[in-house]
């Protein structure tokens, strides 16, 4: 059994990827450029957009070679669908997304994937293949790229998207292409290396778990980056953990993110069942605003490394209740 928003497909290639997701999620994209154009400052996003293209190019070239052919087979443009890709990056920042934690020696990962109450049919399951690499992720269907919720590679890795915000920003590789690139990763300690390389407009938290019990965690902004491996039960929402980099966080004592990261912390317990941490991650103790599950959250998962399983809960499938995915693909 599966989710009716999901979606398979393998592909040759990054061209092939971004064809067939192009023809498959075009409409939407076409739906929420329009939506982006009516916020205003649509000509001075695509300033930025072209920027931004131009140092991706130089840094990470498959990725805009597959937006390029998304744009080409939905019948857009690659600077308006670029656009829509970074999400609120280009505005101010402001949507605070995600809770995540990780427990169980670093096989059980769970994540509320956050955005906004009307945000949940833009979200759906994927499975994607591409050049071999195989991965399961939520996905927007108006950023393509994907990479930026939470997904499962071939590698054995997963990756949870939490949003940060910082005081230093710049022209240079939007957070959703880096997000996109370290949710391929077979070496997080590797993909670090190269990380500090590159030139970022922004940055998010990357919890990066694998079989194995290999967990780290990746807080980024735009100029700087921090990884450690934390101490197991561990938990993450949208402010900066590492002392490091505290002094850019954007984040105010009011924001829900403190509250929804005192619950994790306060309930997640070093070795947990599965029906355990769904119950921690549909926590609604502190009201529709407050709670890790909120009025903003569009999907919860909950992945089993040593049974090699992700559940999945929908908010637009709601009645369907949790899925199970087996991740079969991990190690093929």
């Amino acid at each position: 059994m599966t989710h009716r928003a999901y979606q398979t497909v393998d592909a040759k290639s990054a061209a092939d990827l971004g064809t067939q997701l192009g023809r498959l999620n075009g409409e939407h994209m076409r739906e929420s450029i329009a939506y982006v154009r009516r916020e205003g400052n649509w000509n001075r996003k695509l300033a930025i957009a072209k920027q931004q293209i131009a140092v991706t190019q130089q840094h990470l070239p498959q990725y805009v070679v597959e937006l390029e052919a998304y744009a080409s087979a939905a019948g857009l443009s690659l600077a308006d669908v670029w656009v829509v890709m970074c999400e609120d990056e280009l505005d101010e920042m402001a949507a605070e997304k995600c809770t995540t934690f990780v427990t169980n020696g670093g096989n059980l990962v769970s994540h509320n994937e956050d955005w906004d109450e009307d945000s949940e049919e833009e979200i759906g399951v994927l499975r994607k293949t591409i050049g071999g690499l195989t991965t399961l992720e939520i996905h927007y269907f108006n950023t393509p790229l994907g990479g930026s919720a939470i997904s499962i590679n071939a590698h054995g890795y997963v990756q949870a998207i939490n949003s940060l915000h910082h005081s230093d920003g710049r022209v240079g590789i939007p957070r959703n292409v880096i997000a996109r690139w370290l949710s391929e990763t077979a070496d997080p300690e590797q993909s670090f290396a190269t990380l500090r390389t590159l030139p970022r407009s922004a940055g998010y938290n990357h919890l990066l778990v694998g079989t194995g019990g290999r967990v780290f965690d990746i807080e980024c902004t735009a100029e700087r980056q921090v990884m450690w491996r934390p101490e197991l039960p561990f938990s993450h929402a949208n402010h900066y953990l590492s002392g490091e980099l505290g002094g850019l966080d954007q984040a105010d004592d009011g924001d829900t993110t403190f509250r929804r990261y005192k619950s994790a912390c306060t309930l997640v317990k070093g070795s947990m069942s599965l029906a355990e941490a769904t119950a921690v991650n549909g926590n609604t103790a502190h009201g529709r605003e407050f709670s890790i599950f909120n009025s903003n959250t569009i999907a919860r998962v909950v992945v089993n490394l040593d049974q090699r399983v992700a559940h999945i809960w929908l908010r637009r499938e709601a009645r369907a209740g949790w899925i199970a995915y087996p991740l079969d693909f991990i190690g093929a």
